[in-house]
């Protein structure tokens, strides 16, 4: 088995780094609920550990508060691997990744996120039996384009910021529901009207939705913005907490992370847990919980997502009760 360190991070079960052959990788197991935990692999280049460790504990704290919303009993969890140097076996060192995964017996149940291709799920499924089914980007398209009309209501025009694994199939989504999409991604795409990526935050649209990298929301791209709505596939969209606020000023709703690509943890966790039959049902619920947490913001002057995450906690208490008790 890989070696790995366990370090002290306040509020988490348990948070490793782990020794991956040429790189290393932080696993972040925020709360176990029925002994487990569920989230994602993400592959990217950090400029520092500490830049890697902090992405693994702020997106296992929100998967938690993903299957918190969604009245599902498992803990949030993440990896987070620093990207493998060019010529170096990047296979091997997913596979050591995955030697770890197994090693936990199921207290993490893995799948893919952020920079993790086909040939990393391949070499990840050699070493693990806890990864979750795949099509997990289709999902998380479902409940973006679930979330987005809840909080839009009537949409004509939504610009997509990448058009990637989430950003593709929710702009098919999309047109095949007679609205007209406008994208932009650092690729060249077919299909679409296409603007350049500077140009993306000054489109005239209904919702606004970004489905690449976090932070792309900041003083100077909200600024920009004409849109109603902000509602994509990304984690993290704000680069500051004080940003949304400033969105908010601009009479723009932000629909939550937590709940705008949620699709994902939905069916991973679902199937896992063998509640298939509830996947439908648990994704159509994201439109109604969207449109219960807007009015609460508006009412109570908040930001979407601080009242969706104090939601989140509280049921998350709860169900940490209830699992002690």
């Amino acid at each position: 088995m890989p070696a790995q360190e366990t370090l002290p991070v306040d509020g988490f079960d348990r948070v490793f780094r782990v020794d991956c052959g040429e790189t290393v990788a932080f696993v972040a197991l925020h709360t176990l609920l029925g002994g487990r935990a569920f989230g994602g692999i993400r592959i990217r280049a950090y400029d520092s550990e500490d830049l890697a460790l902090a992405d693994a504990t702020q997106l296992a704290r929100a998967m938690s508060r993903k299957l918190a919303l969604a009245d599902i009993r498992g803990g949030g969890a993440k990896a987070v691997m620093i990207e493998p140097a060019q010529g170096v076996n990047r296979a091997d060192c997913v596979r050591r990744l995955g030697q770890f995964i197994e090693s936990l017996e199921g207290a993490y149940c893995c799948g893919p996120d952020l920079g993790f291709n086909s040939e990393d799920d391949h070499a990840l499924r050699e070493a693990t039996r806890f990864v979750a089914v795949p099509g997990m980007s289709e999902a998380t398209s479902t409940g973006v384009l679930h979330a987005l009309k809840a909080a839009a209501g009537e949409v004509k025009r939504v610009v997509i910021q990448g058009v990637g694994s989430v950003g593709r199939p929710l702009a098919e989504k999309l047109v095949a529901q007679g609205v007209e999409v406008v994208v932009a991604d650092p690729r060249p795409i077919k299909g679409y009207p296409t603007v350049s990526l500077d140009e993306v935050y000054e489109i005239p649209c209904d919702v606004f939705a970004p489905c690449a990298m976090g932070g792309v929301l900041n003083r100077n791209t909200i600024s920009r913005l004409h849109c109603r709505v902000v509602c994509g596939g990304a984690n993290n969209p704000f680069n500051m907490p004080v940003d949304e606020r400033s969105l908010m000023a601009r009479g723009i709703d932000a629909v939550p992370a937590v709940l705008a690509n949620s699709g994902a943890a939905i069916v991973g966790a679902s199937t896992t847990l063998g509640e298939e039959h509830l996947i439908e049902e648990r994704l159509r619920a994201i439109g109604p919980m969207v449109q219960a947490v807007l009015s609460v913001a508006r009412k109570q002057g908040r930001t979407p997502q601080e009242v969706a995450h104090e939601e989140a906690d509280r049921r998350l208490a709860r169900a940490m009760a209830l699992e002690l008790s």
